[in-house]
């Protein structure tokens, strides 16, 4: 009884491993900037606003 050792699949490997991370962090960055986009225009509520009247007696 022979046991063959297979061990031409480790570049492959490798390579997936490292597209997969960056699509990962691409996928973060962008979902970083669609946040920090909503998070700027979603404020807590309206600016407040003065207004001011003179009156000349």
């Amino acid at each position: 009884m022979a046991v063959e050792v297979d061990n031409s699949g480790g570049g492959g490997n490798v390579l997936v491993g490292f597209l997969l991370g960056a699509v990962l962090i691409a996928v973060a960055i962008v979902g970083f900037f669609m946040w920090d986009n909503y998070k700027s225009h979603t404020g807590g509520g309206s600016t407040p606003t003065a207004t001011i009247t003179v009156k000349k007696n």
